[in-house]
Parts: structure tokens; C-alpha cells; sequence
């Protein structure tokens, strides 16, 4: 359930999960106490129903959701020529449609709302439009979470009222009812409850394994799986810096709140230490992933055994399924192994996972994995369904070329939801950038659901300030920022065609991302980038597009921060007025030199001004040698009297005649 449905956690992907919880799960599991619903490899999408036009309406993003959905018409045209899919949504749609026909208008008004304003999380899953997974039937698949209420308006979700999914329920055997004898089949819950393993082994085995990872860590049952990435980092830094320097290091690497940047960090080592520093973080996504690894092995292997056999609903001979997987895969194998040569990193890719899956007799479920709720939160067990969807995808997402023509035809029918990254722009001129753009930049890459931030400066240069400097300044701030934060120079002047163009170029963003555009609470009523979600529909498909909102940051001493201010301060040499405006972690000093120069090129200009205007007398100027247009003479620094437009006035009155 991946794309718009959100991701599920593994459990060592929870930073709060206590591993006296994880072990709970683990014995739930091995009890066979544990009650999941099997997650299907299908099409995703959210589902409604519109009672005026009687149509089912579908959503892959939040554009669709604002729009009311697409009917099964539109949704199939999205994905023409690719394979199966065409059919897959045609058919899915009408057995809905059919199907609501056995509700009455109370039931759908209940269940749906006056016009598709209850979604429900779904999923198509048909022969001719495979994944990974082969299932015996044409089915739509209502789930049994991720259902809310949307509102077009604001653009909120809330949770489906009380009673909705009950009601859905008890009509759904009419429901059912209604498509005897159709292609089609309607299904809804899906639930497993997990047999007891028959022996302790398995269950012993893993919590050994979780106790002596976390007792070498000097951890225990109360500690967090953050507390054991903290000090697997900690710990697994081969450097001599001084103890204090690497944890602030580690909370760097982290993310953690209230670390104190790499700026910071810079200026508090030794010289020689300097480089062995920038070596650490320039590693730093491969040091998370070995601080988690030893965990992340314990519980895949844990959740291979507790998986093994598990039977799909959804598959009448579900050994025949795991055989046809096992020889997909070793097709992959031999075709990744073939070009190995040429390509020595996709066999390292391919290594990788299958170490994960160890030996071809563990692959013994069609099941992709099994979701449950533990104290509210959502987790799966994937079992080798990722690693063996890795290595299959490489031919469908990656460079490479299969041995065999058929084969390239039957995947380049798929079309998989992928959890992709949030990415939150900030567009602006920033010229210059000011410690409330810095403060608030920084808020919104705090939030747990951005997972980067792009500024984007605008490429108009302003006398005082280029949008190289900008750039520059911005590194500057950034170097004590949030990790997750980079700026660029936008190719467009006008910011509202930078995110436009942004989101549609698949170099930016890709299938799977979500491109959020951030406005200010005070700014909600911004409309200039309502277009964006169709734009990227038909420019770069699979891209969603969403608004999140953040309140402007207050500074501390009641100070409006403003970016004329500090040009102006540029312009007139007030030094002390631009430190003021600086972030207190940078060195502002050095900003102030370093706009210095451009400063003096200014001055030099306008005493050439005057100098050629005092030659001139009283008379006019002959003509203008360059630009488009005259020149500019406004004065952003003056004070503006009111003006009257009374040529306006009486063009309207003209009009009116």
C-alpha cells in the first residue's frame, strides 16, 4: 500500500518502538495470537462512489481526490498502452458500480457521503496486470485501514465517521450478491490469523539474538530502537575526536533535534581532524544502514519462519504460485549474472538480496507480507517479498536488458505503487536570505513528513545582491541547518513556473514522490499552484502534489525580518542592520565581506551616473543603448505618496458607453 495509501513500518523502522514491545510482537506472533490482514500485490488506489452521476470514482493522488475522482474510464486512459492495466481498471469499476446498485440511497449516501466524500483504501488485482504475484482472479479489494473522509475545500482528511465501515459490512453480501456470475469478484477483508509455530526455536532464536545486540550496546527491554542506532553510531565511528564532539556527530547524522550542525562541528575540531570529520558525514546514509542492519537481519528472519507456507486467499493452488516465483527468480539470476561483466554494481545489487533470501527454499509464500496494528500503530511482515521484488525489479526499473524479448514485454506491463520521498519546495528571491527565512526553512525540515527540502532561488540578480550570492548565503546558513535542506537556482524568474516545471521534469521528481508545496499560514488563500497536481499528471505521472501549511516563525526579540532591509543596509553600508538580520550561527562577518565588493562595484556606478548626468545640463537623453524597454527608475527605498489613476477611471467609463 504504497504511493498514496502511506508506508507501513517494519519494526526496527519504528525509533520508538521499545524492544520489550518488539518481543511481545515476536511472541504474539509465535503464539499464533496475532490477527493480520494479508497485504496484496495489486493496483492501489482510493476508492469512492458519486451518487449524483452513479459512477465509481477513483484517486492515485490528491489532485484526483479534489477533483471528485476519475471514473473508470478516465483512470484506464492514464495508463493506456500499458499492458493489462486498461482492462484491469475498466473491469474493476463496473463490477463496483454494479455492486452499489444493491445498496439503497441511505446506504450510499452513509458509506460514500453525498458525492465521493468517504474514500476507501483499495486495491485492483487482475491476471492480466501482474506485479509479482500471479492471483487466480479478477479482484477489487476493499481494505480493512486507510480509509478517510476528504475535503475538497481545504484539502483535509479525517477519520471515516463512526459506523461507516460497520454499515459497509453488513451490505457487503448483497453487495456480492449483486456480481454472481461476473469476471469480476468483490472482496474486503482479507484476515489471517498466523498459526502457532510448532516449535520455540524460531521465537528463542530472535529474542537471543535482539538481547545480545542490545546488551552489547549496554540497552535494555525499556530502550528504544533510536537509543540503539545512537549508540551503534557512537560506538561503530573510528575516530579520536573527543567524546562530546561525536555524539554531537551522531545526533548530526540522526537528525536529531537540537544538534548542533555541521557548521558548528566544523569550527569545534582540531584542523587535522577536519578532513577524517568530512570523510564521517560524507558516509553518513551508509552508517545508518549498517547501525540498523544487525536488527533489521534478526527480524526479516524471524518474519521468513513465522510466514512460511502462509497460504493466500486470493490463490486456489498457492504451491504451483510459489514454484512459478522461484523459477522467475532464477531466470533473473541468470540474465542479471549474464551482463555482470558490463555491469559489476547491479551484481552487487543482486548479491545483496539474495543473501537476505539465503537459499531458493525460502521462498515458500505468495503472500506478500501480513499487516497488523500493535498500540496503534501499523506494521508488516514482508518475509523475502522485498528482496525478491528487488531483483525482479532491476529489469523494470533499472538499465538493464533481459535475455529474451518475452520477457522484457511481460514487465514492461507493470505498474508498482513505490513509498517515494516527500519533498517540500521553497521557492523565493531571497535576495538576501534572512535568519526568518533560515528559522523557517529549518522548521518545516523538521517535520516527520518531509523528507527533504528544496529552495529554490530565483534567478533575477538585484544590484545588491546576485543570486550567485544568494546561493552562496545560503550554503552558508545550510552548513548549520538541517541535513535534509539543499538550494538551487531556479531555471525559471517566475516562481510559480519553477515549481510547475519542477514537478513535471522526472529528473526532480519521480514516480512515487510526493512535491509538497509549502505556504504560509497566513497565505492560505494562495491559488497560483491549484494546477500543479493536473500539470504533473500529464507531464510526469505518478508525481502527487499536496499543500502543507507552517506558521510563520516569530522571532525571539520581536524583530520583523526583511530581505529590502538588509538590501538596503547592503547599499547604504549599515553593517550593523545586516548582522542583526544574519542567523546568530553564522559568521556574519564574513557574509558582510563577502558582499562587500559588489557593494563597492554599485557605488562606483553611481558616481559614473552622476558624474555622465552632470554633463548633460538641463536637457533630455537621447536614447537608450540597452535592455528592453526603459530603464527602471523606481526606488524601492523611497517613500511611495498615493497616486490616483484616472486614466483607468476613464477607460472604464468608455468602455461603459
Amino acid at each position: 500500500m504504497g504511493g498514496v495509501a502511506g508506508h507501513m513500518d517494519h519494526l526496527y523502522e519504528n525509533r520508538d518502538l521499545t524492544f520489550g514491545e518488539m518481543k511481545e510482537i515476536l511472541q504474539a506472533a509465535s503464539n499464533g495470537e496475532l490477527t493480520t490482514e494479508e497485504k496484496v500485490d495489486g493496483q492501489n488506489l482510493f476508492l469512492s462512489y458519486s451518487i449524483p452521476e452513479g459512477k465509481a470514482k477513483g484517486a492515485r493522488n490528491k489532485g484526483n481526490l479534489k477533483s471528485g475522482g476519475l471514473d473508470g474510464t478516465a483512470l484506464a486512459a492514464k495508463f493506456a498502452g500499458r499492458g493489462g492495466l486498461t482492462e484491469a481498471f475498466n473491469g474493476g469499476f463496473a463490477t463496483f458500480e454494479k455492486a452499489v446498485e444493491a445498496l439503497s440511497d441511505e446506504e450510499k449516501e452513509r458509506i460514500f457521503g453525498p458525492d465521493t466524500n468517504i474514500w476507501y483504501n483499495a486495491e485492483v488485482m487482475d491476471p492480466g496486470s501482474k506485479n509479482v504475484i500471479l492471483y487466480d482472479d479478477k479482484t477489487l479489494k476493499i481494505h480493512d485501514v486507510g480509509h478517510f473522509v476528504f475535503d475538497r475545500e481545504s484539502g483535509e482528511r479525517s477519520p471515516i465517521p463512526e459506523g461507516t465501515l460497520e454499515t459497509l459490512d453488513n451490505a457487503f453480501e448483497r453487495m456480492q450478491e449483486k456480481l454472481h456470475g461476473d469476471d469480476f469478484k468483490l472482496a474486503r477483508q482479507a484476515l489471517i490469523q498466523l498459526q502457532k509455530l510448532e516449535h520455540d526455536t524460531v521465537l528463542i532464536n530472535a529474542t537471543r539474538a535482539i538481547d545480545r545486540e542490545i546488551s552489547s550496546e549496554g540497552l535494555g527491554d525499556n530502550s528504544t530502537v533510536l537509543d540503539y542506532m545512537f549508540k551503534r553510531l557512537l560506538n561503530g565511528i573510528d575516530s579520536d575526536l573527543p567524546e562530546v564532539l561525536k555524539e554531537e556527530l551522531v545526533k548530526y547524522i540522526l537528525g536529531l533535534p537540537g544538534n548542533i550542525g555541521l557548521r558548528q562541528l566544523k569550527k569545534s575540531v582540531p584542523p587535522q581532524d577536519l578532513p577524517e570529520l568530512q570523510q564521517i558525514v560524507a558516509t553518513k546514509k551508509m552508517l545508518l544502514k549498517d547501525a540498523i542492519e544487525p536488527l533489521e537481519t534478526i527480524i526479516h528472519d524471524f518474519t521468513v519462519e513465522i510466514l512460511k507456507g502462509l497460504e493466500s486467499i486470493f490463490i486456489a493452488d498457492n504451491s504451483k504460485e510459489v514454484m512459478r516465483l522461484k523459477a522467475e527468480l532464477a531466470e533473473a539470476v541468470k540474465d542479471i549474472t549474464s551482463v555482470g561483466a558490463e555491469n559489476p554494481e547491479a551484481m552487487a545489487i543482486m548479491q545483496m538480496h539474495l543473501n537476505k533470501i539465503k537459499e531458493f527454499s525460502n521462498i515458500t509464500t505468495p503472500v506478500e507480507a501480513v499487516v497488523f496494528d500493535y498500540n496503534g500503530h501499523t506494521y508488516k511482515f514482508a518475509g523475502n517479498y522485498a528482496p525478491l521484488n528487488q531483483i525482479l525489479g532491476m529489469f523494470r526499473y533499472g538499465n538493464l536488458k533481459r535475455s529474451t524479448q518475452e520477457s522484457l514485454n511481460r514487465n514492461a506491463q507493470v505498474i508498482t505503487e513505490k513509498d517515494g520521498k516527500r519533498i517540500a519546495l521553497f521557492p523565493g528571491k531571497f535576495k538576501p536570505p534572512h535568519r526568518g527565512h533560515f528559522d523557517y526553512v529549518n522548521k518545516i525540515a523538521k517535520r516527520s513528513d518531509v523528507d527533504e527540502v528544496v529552495i529554490m532561488i530565483s534567478p533575477v540578480d538585484y544590484p545588491e545582491v546576485s543570486n550567485a550570492q544568494s546561493l552562496r548565503i545560503w550554503e552558508e546558513y545550510l552548513e548549520n541547518g538541517e541535513p535534509n535542506i539543499t538550494a538551487k537556482i531556479a531555471d525559471y524568474r517566475s516562481p510559480v513556473q519553477a515549481v510547475y516545471e519542477f514537478v513535471a521534469d522526472p529528473k526532480s521528481a519521480i514516480d512515487g514522490d510526493t512535491v509538497l508545496l509549502v505556504k504560509s499560514s497566513k497565505d492560505v488563500g494562495d491559488t497560483r499552484f491549484d494546477r500543479a497536481q493536473s500539470y504533473a499528471e500529464r507531464h510526469n505521472p505518478g508525481v502527487n502534489v499536496e499543500d502543507i501549511v507552517e506558521d510563520p516563525v516569530q522571532s525571539s526579540d520581536g524583530l520583523v525580518y526583511s530581505a529590502r532591509d538588509m538590501r538596503k543596509a547592503i547599499a547604504t553600508g549599515d553593517k550593523e542592520t545586516f548582522l542583526s538580520y544574519a542567523p546568530p550561527s553564522v559568521d556574519g562577518e564574513a557574509l558582510w565581506n563577502s558582499l562587500t565588493p559588489q557593494t563597492e562595484r554599485l557605488n562606483s556606478l553611481i558616481d559614473d551616473t552622476i558624474d555622465e548626468m552632470s554633463t548633460m545640463g538641463s536637457g533630455a537623453v537621447s536614447g537608450y543603448a540597452g535592455g528592453f524597454g526603459p530603464p527602471n527608475t523606481y526606488d524601492p527605498y523611497k517613500k511611495r505618496s498615493k497616486t490616483t489613476r484616472p486614466k483607468v477611471r476613464r477607460a472604464k467609463r468608455q468602455r461603459r458607453r
